[in-house]
């Protein structure tokens, strides 16, 4: 049934006409966050009744804990500014790879009662693009009882999969401000060390998959010299963008979406955000990017991760330290696997040896911490000091390989705890 595709100003927006109180509200993440209609939501939250949001990752600075007075927050994890709700544990976190998560919202398994997204102004034909977010979008829109959207001048047109008529949306307003910025990650020599050791994986005409922060900064800037690589991450940033400009992304030796930089995502600048709209890039919901089957048909897929920790086994915790969550699992499982079902496909993992307090990022045990990386799926493990490679190895080779790449001052420490470890001891 058509939807009423009402008008009206952010001024005018009463949420109670729409919203009821229990309702699950989700929104678009990152880039795609409707600011405005957060905004409303923060202002209007006493008079709705009490209110569940779902967070995915945010890179705006709305949310404080105390709307927790009306809101109960859900979500991933603590991701981008979200951690500060995390903190102070008002996040009840929802554990699920995030190409699950999406899968569960186009079945229905995951309920959305509201939806608020964020829209790129219509084309000649009166048809609305998501913008720079089409991961959960298209799904959450159909699925969702009550359609909101912000559309934002601002916003880059980006047809992807699917675009939207106003007869799909239940009631919008205009707005013309800025998208939310990816907070720029400057890499320091401990990051072009990781990534010296990472990048040699990467063969002219590999495909690769990356995430985001200063390894992943320092990856990217080295890849300067490299031919005809392709694309297929779950998002992709300026730095992307400007080696296709260089033609050093090509995607040309992709035996699929050929020519495509393939993601569901843009996380970066404004500059970013309009060059996007005119580049050669494939914009799909997640499910196709999280597919297993998808990725094991592209040749030399890389899929370059981090974690928080990772222990003597090989186990990674990407989700929590210190008594707080301050990641999730995200897609890293799905392009894990998928790296490794592809013909020369490799799953690197890299890390600093050490966090900034000077802890040991490779350590005897997790302890209470998640595993978000099983020891039966890692591949590689990269830091400033080299590269453990742990597919194939018994336990103790793996502790010996782990323990050759931790921080120098903590491998003595690391070998006296190994002898612990499910009775393998040191000797490989």
């Amino acid at each position: 049934m058509p939807r009423a595709g009402k008008k009206t100003t952010a001024e005018s927006l009463d949420l109670s006409v729409y919203v009821k109180p229990g309702d699950r509200i989700l929104w678009g993440q990152g880039g795609a966050e409707p600011l405005t209609l957060i905004e409303t939501l923060i202002a209007q939250r006493a008079g709705l009744g009490g209110v569940k949001a779902f967070l995915t990752i945010s890179f705006a600075q709305l949310l404080q804990p105390e709307h927790a007075d009306h809101i109960a927050f859900e979500g991933l994890g603590g991701l981008g500014t979200n951690s500060r709700l995390a903190r102070h544990g008002l996040i009840d976190v929802y554990p699920t790879h995030f190409g699950m998560f999406c899968k569960d919202i186009r079945s229905g398994a995951f309920e959305v009662d509201v939806f608020m997204v964020q829209l790129s102004p219509p084309d000649e034909n009166g048809r609305y693009s998501f913008g720079t977010d089409h991961g959960y979008a298209l799904d959450a829109l159909r699925n969702a009882r009550v359609v909101i959207a912000e559309v934002n001048a601002k916003t880059p047109f980006i047809a992807g999969e699917a675009t939207i008529g106003a007869d799909e949306i239940d009631v919008m307003i205009e707005t013309d401000r800025p998208l939310m910025e990816m907070p720029l990650a400057v890499p320091d020599d401990t990051d072009r060390a990781i990534a010296a050791n990472v990048v040699r994986y990467i063969e002219d005409g590999a495909t690769f998959q990356i995430g985001v922060g200063g390894v992943p900064s320092a990856i990217l800037d080295s890849l300067g010299g490299h031919k005809d690589l392709g694309v297929h991450s779950g998002m992709i940033s300026d730095a992307v963008l400007d080696l296709v400009d260089a033609g050093v992304v090509t995607n040309a030796r992709k035996p699929i979406d050929t020519g495509l930089s393939v993601t569901c995502a843009l996380y970066g600048t404004q500059d970013f955000y309009r060059r996007a709209a005119y580049a050669p890039l494939r914009i799909v919901p997640n499910p196709y990017i999280s597919d297993m089957s998808t990725m094991a048909r592209l040749d030399k897929l890389i899929a370059i991760n981090s974690a928080i920790q990772v222990d003597l086994t090989g186990q990674g915790n990407a989700e929590y330290v210190a008594g707080r969550y301050v990641g999730a699992p995200g897609g890293q499982v799905d392009f894990v696997r998928g790296a490794r079902l592809s013909k020369g496909g490799r799953s690197i993992t890299a890390i600093r040896s050490r966090a900034a307090g000077g802890q040991s990022r490779i350590v005897a045990s997790l302890g209470d911490a998640p595993v978000t990386l099983a020891r039966t799926d890692v591949d590689v493990v990269a830091t400033e000091y080299g590269v453990a490679e742990l597919a194939g190895k018994t336990l103790r080779q793996r502790i010996v390989a782990l323990i050759s790449v931790a921080h120098p001052d903590d491998r003595e420490p690391l070998e006296k705890a190994a002898h612990g470890i499910n009775g393998q001891g040191r000797t490989a």
